[in-house]
C-alpha cells in the first residue's frame, strides 16, 4: 500500500513540476504573453506566484474546517513552525531563481542541473534519518549524474576519442559533431549568472527537502499537508513582500542605475540593444537611447557620465538603466505588482495552481526518508527536451541522449521495491 500511495504522489508531483517549469519560461517569452515585452521581473513574478499558492491553500484548509476539522489541527507547533519559516525563506531565494533563469534560458538547458543535490540525498537521508542506502539506488544515482552530465562531456569524448585515432578520425567527429541535431548552440551556454543562480537553487532545494522532512517529523498530531502549506506560504509573502520593498529602497540608496561609467562592451551589447527592443515595442519607452547617448561619452574602454548633471537628468538616466536591467541583482525586485502586461501573470497563477498541488504532495510524501522517493519526484527531467522541441527550440541529440540515461537510471533506482519496505521516519510527537 505505501509503494502504491508514493507511485501515485510521484505521478502528480511529476506533472505539476513539469507544468510548473512550463509555465514559467511561457510567461516570460514574449511570443505567449501578447507579443509584447514581458515587463514583470522575477520578483514579482515571485509575488503573483505566492500569493496565488496562499489562495489555494486557504481554500484547501476552509473546506477542511467546514468539513469538521478543529481549529487545534491546523496549528503546527512552533518547533514543527521554526522549520517551515526555514524553508519560505530558502523557498523564495529559489523561486527568484526559476523566474531569473526562463528569462534567458529554455527549460531543458538548465533544469537537470539545479537537481544535482540529488546525489547527496543518500549521506543526508542516512545521518538525519538513519535510512538504509540501497546499491540499486546508488546504481540509479550514478546513471542520474551521468545522464545530466551527458550533453556537456559528450563532445569533448567524441573530440578525444578522435584525436587518439587520429587522420580521418578528426574529421569524422568533427562532421559528427556539426550535424543537424548535434551542432552546439551559442546560446544553450550558461553564463556566470546562470551557474550562481544554479548553485543557489540547488542548496535551496536540498534545504527544502530536509526541512520538509523535519516539519513531518516535528509537527503536532493531526496537523495535515494543506495546514502545514498555508503556514509555509504565508511566511513566503511575508519575505517576498519585504524583499520587493527593501531592496528597490537599498538600490536606490546606493545609485545601482546611476553608474559613473559603464564598461563599453556592456554598454553597446547588452544595454542600448535591450532598450532597441523595448522601444520597438513599447511606445511610451521611446527615447531612453538618446538620453543615455547624450549624457554618456566614451573614453578607453569606458562610457562616461558627464559631470554636473541636472537631477531631472539624473532621473532620466536612473529610469533608462532600470528599464535595460542594468544592475541584474536589484533589477529582480524593480517593477510594480499591478504590471502593464497581464498575461504573465495569468501564467504564474497558474503555475500558483500547479505550485500548490506539488507542495502538498511533498508534504504528504515527506513521512518518508527524503533518498527513497525525492530522486523520482524528477522524472519529467527526461520529457522536458522532448517537450520543448514541440514549441520550436533547440534542442541538441547530446540533450536527448542524456535524458534517455537519466529515465534509465530512475528506473534502476526503484527496480528492488519488491525486496524492501518503505518505512516511515519515527515522529517526535505520536
Amino acid at each position: 500500500m505505501e509503494w502504491m500511495f508514493l507511485i501515485v504522489w510521484l505521478s502528480i508531483i511529476n506533472g505539476a513540476l513539469g507544468g510548473q517549469y512550463i509555465l514559467n519560461w511561457m510567461g516570460n517569452q514574449q511570443r505567449f504573453v501578447g507579443d509584447k515585452p514581458v515587463g514583470v521581473t522575477p520578483g514579482v513574478m515571485t509575488w503573483w506566484r505566492e500569493i496565488s499558492k496562499l489562495a489555494w491553500a486557504f481554500v484547501a484548509v476552509v473546506i477542511e474546517k467546514l468539513r469538521g476539522k478543529e481549529w487545534k489541527y491546523f496549528w503546527p507547533g512552533m518547533l514543527s513552525l521554526t522549520t517551515i519559516i526555514i524553508a519560505a525563506f530558502t523557498g523564495v531565494i529559489e523561486n527568484i531563481g526559476f523566474f531569473y533563469l526562463p528569462k534567458y534560458y529554455s527549460p531543458h538547458l538548465y533544469a537537470p542541473y539545479v537537481n544535482v543535490y540529488l546525489a547527496f540525498l543518500p549521506f543526508l537521508g542516512k545521518v538525519l534519518f538513519k535510512a538504509t542506502i540501497r546499491k540499486e539506488h546508488w546504481y540509479g544515482v550514478i546513471l542520474v549524474v551521468l545522464g545530466l552530465a551527458l550533453p556537456h562531456v559528450a563532445p569533448h569524448l567524441i573530440l578525444f576519442g578522435a584525436q587518439i585515432l587520429g587522420g580521418m578520425g578528426i574529421v569524422w567527429a568533427q562532421n559528427f559533431a556539426a550535424t543537424q541535431g548535434f551542432k552546439p548552440d551559442p546560446k544553450a551556454v550558461l553564463d556566470f549568472t546562470a551557474i550562481l543562480w544554479i548553485i543557489i537553487i540547488n542548496i535551496c532545494l536540498c534545504s527544502q527537502q530536509i526541512l520538509n522532512n523535519k516539519t513531518v517529523q516535528t509537527v503536532l498530531p493531526g496537523v495535515g499537508a494543506n495546514a502545514l502549506v498555508f503556514w509555509r506560504e504565508i511566511w513566503k509573502m511575508v519575505f517576498i513582500c519585504s524583499a520587493l520593498f527593501i531592496f528597490p529602497l537599498i538600490g536606490s540608496a546606493m545609485k545601482v542605475n546611476l553608474p559613473q561609467k559603464v564598461d563599453a562592451v556592456t554598454f553597446e551589447t547588452k544595454v542600448l540593444p535591450k532598450l532597441a527592443n523595448i522601444e520597438k515595442r513599447d511606445s511610451t519607452a521611446v527615447g531612453k537611447i538618446q538620453t543615455l547617448k547624450l549624457y554618456y561619452e566614451k573614453s578607453g574602454n569606458d562610457y562616461v557620465m558627464k559631470s554636473n548633471l541636472p537631477k531631472e537628468a539624473q532621473g532620466q538616466i536612473e529610469a533608462a538603466f532600470k528599464a535595460a536591467e542594468f544592475h541584474r541583482f536589484f533589477a529582480l525586485f524593480d517593477g510594480t505588482i499591478i504590471p502593464k502586461n497581464w498575461w504573465p501573470i495569468l501564467f504564474v497563477v497558474l503555475a500558483g495552481l500547479t505550485g500548490y498541488i506539488y507542495s502538498f504532495g511533498f508534504f504528504k510524501l515527506s513521512k518518508f526518508a527524503a533518498h527513497f522517493w525525492v530522486p523520482y519526484t524528477n522524472a519529467y527531467l527526461a520529457l522536458i527536451p522532448f517537450v520543448m522541441l514541440l514549441f520550436g527550440e533547440k534542442v541538441t541529440g547530446y540533450q536527448i541522449a542524456g535524458a534517455v540515461v537519466v529515465t534509465i537510471g530512475l528506473m534502476i533506482g526503484v527496480s528492488d521495491y519488491s525486496r524492501n519496505k518503505v518505512e516511515e521516519i519515527e515522529k517526535k510527537h505520536k
